[in-house]
């Protein structure tokens, strides 16, 4: 009977383990990525466009029924602020600063909508969106 000693097989068990370890790290790794996704980690933005027009109260925005715009439906109104910082500090250089809420009351274009203010004062260049 051929017997294969028993230190002889121990390299070929530990490549073996090895390799099974590290797809169970790796199927863990996975899995825990796709959990934190669904946790709430990060908010999920529905439809995201600009003030491209403000007359007096009335605007112009950039979204329409391609982004799945409907009338009647409230976005928030975001303003990017520069922070001021020294140049070399790390970190993000704008922030963001919620402004007010718009109402679609019109889409007229695939891409663009009239909407109304609803609360605060947004400007021109502002970004608007419908965040789940």
């Amino acid at each position: 009977m051929n017997t294969v000693p028993v230190s002889s097989r121990t390299p070929i068990l530990r490549g073996r383990a090895r390799r099974w370890l590290g797809l169970g790290v790796l199927m863990l790794a996975l899995a825990g990525t796709a959990h934190a996704e669904e946790s709430g980690f990060r908010h999920e933005v529905l439809m995201r466009g600009q003030i491209l027009e403000a007359r007096s109260g009335a605007l112009v925005v950039c979204v329409g029924e391609a982004d799945g715009a409907q009338v009647g439906q409230v976005l928030d109104v975001v303003r990017h602020k520069r922070v001021s910082r020294s140049p070399k500090a790390a970190g993000p250089r704008f922030r963001r600063e919620p402004v007010g809420q718009v109402r679609i009351t019109e889409l007229f274009d695939t891409h663009y909508a009239q909407a109304q203010v609803v609360t605060g004062k947004p400007k021109v260049n502002d970004t608007v969106e419908l965040i789940r």
